[in-house]
């Protein structure tokens, strides 16, 4: 959670106004008058019931949406949305940008979380999800590099979404911006061989989803990750 602080005399102190607003959406959400996608009330009853400034509020409110809890809509107001994974999207930017974290460390991550993925879309996957990774996969076959990064993209995408995990889909929607970027770095220049091995895993994941094959299709996505840290290595 960020907190704005004061260092003075060897001590920090939270900014305790910040705090309260939070606090007051949060009673709010318990008490069940907000709701997601609900309005807030006006800054000037917030400010009147917490006994605070308007423009308290406000910086307060303003923080709340950098960090994806609300929208501040012009001319209507402020809307709780939750989209707290877009914080995570930009710390996760950020530290990749200071070379905090690599391409590597980042594939680390999504393999361990996709694997997991894959063991609930197996047992959540409707008939349509299924049609709709096969006509992927079908267009995979003859497009070239750079369709091939897209239709990756939208592949994993459709397995992610048919785990029905609100919190794994988070985690992978704050990861796929670099997530994107490394495999493109990774494949921008692989050889044909690279790029069918990379349909063929493909291939062995839908397969073993639609014959609820857990322990191939766990492999499957292994070997996924395991061919494009290869093509990370050859590209250093």
């Amino acid at each position: 959670m960020t907190i704005w602080k004061l260092r003075g005399g060897g001590r920090t102190v939270e900014n305790r106004e910040y705090r309260k607003v939070i606090e007051y959406v949060k009673n709010e959400i318990k008490r069940g008058h907000i709701h997601l996608e609900d309005k807030l009330p006006a800054e000037r009853v917030m400010a009147e019931e917490l006994d605070m400034s308007r423009g308290s509020v406000r910086e307060a409110l303003r923080t709340m949406e950098n960090m994806g809890m609300l929208e501040s809509r012009q001319g209507s107001g402020n809307y709780l949305t939750g989209n707290l994974n877009k914080a995570f999207q930009e710390s996760i930017s950020m530290m990749f940008l200071l070379k905090q974290v690599s391409y590597s460390e980042v594939n680390t991550l999504r393999r361990a979380v996709e694997t997991e993925a894959y063991t609930l879309a197996i047992k959540n996957i409707s008939d349509n999800q299924i049609k709709q990774l096969k006509e992927v996969l079908e267009s995979m076959q003859t497009v070239e590099i750079d369709e091939l990064i897209l239709r990756d993209k939208e592949f994993h995408y459709q397995m992610i979404r048919a785990s029905e995990n609100h919190l794994i889909i988070s985690i992978m929607d704050a990861l796929e911006e670099i997530y994107a970027a490394s495999v493109e770095h990774m494949l921008r220049s692989v050889s044909e061989q690279t790029k069918n091995k990379l349909v063929l895993c493909h291939e062995k994941m839908l397969d073993c989803m639609i014959r609820k094959d857990e322990d191939g299709g766990r492999k499957a996505v292994n070997e996924h990750y395991d061919l494009l840290e290869s093509c990370y290595h050859r590209k250093k």
